[in-house]
Parts: C-alpha cells; sequence; structure tokens
C-alpha cells in the first residue's frame, strides 16, 4: 500500500475541516473547541490542534489528509506538522474564505508563514464561500496574484460537495499519483453524501454577531469601540472617556501619520502597550477602525489577528 499526505491550510471558517470531512473515507479526527475569539462572528468551533481523515485511492494506494488550525496562537501546530507529521506530504491546499474583505491579505499572510513548506512542493489556491460573494472572481484572483509574482493554479469549491474538493486532490496530485479512477473515486464519495451537508464552518451566519459583542467576547479583550470612516464614534463599550478620547487620536493619527510620511507606506495599526497595564490600540481600514483595550498579557502577534479576523468579516 502506497501512502502520500496533502495538508490543508488557510484562515479560519476557510473550510478546511469541512472539506478534509467531505474526502474521508474514515471518521474524521479533529479537536474542535468552542469558539473564545474572534472566530465567533461565524462559527461556534474552531479547530485547536489538527484535523485528519484518510481518502482510500484505490486497492494500493491512500491518501492522509491532514489540516492545521487557522490561527496564529496555534502556530506551535503548524510547525509540528511542516517538520514533523506532513513533512513528506506531496502538496498544500490553501483555503481562502471568499466573504473576507480582503482575502489576499490571508494569502500574502499564509504563503509567508509556509514558505519554506511550499518551496519544495506544488501549492493550489482552492477559494471557498463564492456562493455568499461572488467577488472577487477567478479573473481577480489570477490578475493580483500576477501583480504578486505568484504563479498557480486558483480553482472556486464547494467545502461541502466531496467531488468539488477532489477536484482540487486531483490537480494538485494527479501526475503523482497516475492511472486512478478520478471520476469513480468522486461518485463514490458522493454517494456517500447525497444530500448538501451542514456546514461546520457556517457561512450562512456570515456577521451573525454584532462586530462588537465579537469584539468583548474575544479572549484578552476587555472592551472595544466601532469608528466609521470619519473615525467618529459609532459604539462604543469602553466606559473610561480618557481612554476614547486616545484612541481616536490614535485612529486620526495613523492617517496624519499616512499623509506626512507617505514613505511608510500604507499604516493599519496603532498600538501603545506598556508593563502591567492595559494595552491601547487602534486597527483601521479604509471603511471603519476598531479600538481596543485588552490585557496587558494578550500578546501583540495574537491582538493583531484577532482585530483583523474581526475586521475582515465585517460589512459595518
Amino acid at each position: 500500500m502506497k501512502d502520500f499526505k496533502v495538508l490543508f491550510t488557510g484562515s479560519v471558517a476557510s473550510g478546511k475541516t469541512t472539506a478534509i470531512r467531505s474526502l474521508s473515507d474514515i471518521d474524521t479526527v479533529d479537536t474542535d473547541a468552542n469558539v473564545s475569539d474572534s472566530a465567533i462572528r461565524r462559527k461556534r468551533t474552531t479547530t485547536i490542534a489538527m484535523d485528519y481523515g484518510v481518502l482510500e485511492l484505490d486497492d494500493t494506494a491512500r491518501m492522509h489528509l491532514y489540516g492545521t488550525p487557522g490561527q496564529e496562537r496555534f502556530k506551535f501546530m503548524w510547525e509540528l506538522m511542516m517538520s514533523d507529521l506532513a513533512h513528506d506530504a506531496i502538496g498544500m491546499i490553501l483555503l481562502v474564505d471568499n466573504t473576507r474583505k480582503d482575502p489576499f491579505r490571508d494569502i500574502k499572510f499564509y504563503l509567508e508563514e509556509f514558505r519554506d513548506f511550499i518551496v519544495r512542493r506544488r501549492m493550489i489556491i482552492a477559494v471557498t464561500h463564492s456562493d455568499l460573494r461572488a467577488e472577487p472572481d477567478l479573473q481577480h484572483y489570477q490578475r493580483v496574484l500576477k501583480d504578486m509574482g505568484v504563479f498557480t493554479t486558483v480553482m472556486f469549491i464547494d467545502a461541502r460537495v466531496p467531488s468539488s474538493v477532489l477536484g482540487v486532490l486531483q490537480e494538485l496530485v494527479g501526475t503523482e499519483v497516475a492511472g486512478l479512477d478520478w471520476e469513480g473515486i468522486g461518485a463514490r464519495l458522493d454517494s456517500k453524501q447525497p444530500e448538501l451537508p451542514q456546514e461546520d464552518e457556517e457561512p450562512a451566519a456570515l456577521n451573525q454577531v454584532p462586530l462588537l459583542q465579537a469584539a468583548v467576547n474575544t479572549r484578552g479583550i476587555t472592551s472595544a469601540m466601532y469608528l466609521d470612516a470619519e473615525r467618529k464614534i459609532v459604539d462604543s463599550t469602553i466606559k473610561s472617556e480618557i481612554k476614547k478620547e486616545l484612541l481616536c487620536s490614535m485612529a486620526n493619527l495613523i492617517s496624519a501619520l499616512e499623509k506626512k510620511a507617505a514613505f511608510m507606506g500604507s499604516i493599519d495599526n496603532l498600538v501603545l502597550c506598556g508593563e502591567g497595564e492595559e494595552t491601547l490600540s487602534v486597527f483601521v481600514d479604509t471603511q471603519h477602525a476598531l479600538g481596543l483595550c485588552s490585557e496587558p498579557n494578550l500578546t501583540l502577534n495574537v491582538l493583531k489577528q484577532q482585530a483583523a479576523d474581526l475586521l475582515q468579516w465585517s460589512n459595518e
């Protein structure tokens, strides 16, 4: 029996767990836990360690399917999987959630984090949730990726449909595992799931939880403030007027710095922190800004990812 491996990665709610369940011939091994962070805007549970499944290709070969947790706070699991569990994988499938405000930001992030892993392997980008948000479309992805210097296949899939996910797998490993009846495998998988299953990542729940409610329910964040494009306060759970004024000033300072120091490029966050003191931070884009008060033991990397996820799913 020949054994092959493929690694699935991508942001929270991009469909990794669902894709592996769609392909696996065994009950998948997962390590889901109730959400207590920014992902609460999109799902009730999140993978905290890994997903694992097995796809029987034929009588002589099988594919081991490994899925990473989506959040940077579980980065130690990424490193373990790249160096040990999936170090000999044929390739990687990067799942991208099309409902995110800037999916290309996610692509850049994961390509950088997994750069050493994919430099020796093939990588395919699989876009999910395009039924909820049609743009960017395929041509847009191809154009932006070309500008980024990234030349790889982009496919739009439904992670709930086995044959859809199988198409990506075939594109990734077809030349490595020759002579397979891919149509037969797809028909077998689809026959096991005649009705479209409910997706764990819950795309229908897009923005179900209001932004500020999600922020204050995120681990380590004590209070939050939402500002519009003019940097005016729309809503806030921050009681201290001084902190609210300071966060507004920080948001305006970002705009001033971008004008006065254009050589610095775009600035999307400003953080004030001190030993033992509550951290104050502002995260901005062209449409709105989010001010956060957070516990001092919350690391800056985790704080930035939490804020990015909160805004990535925001239409407010």
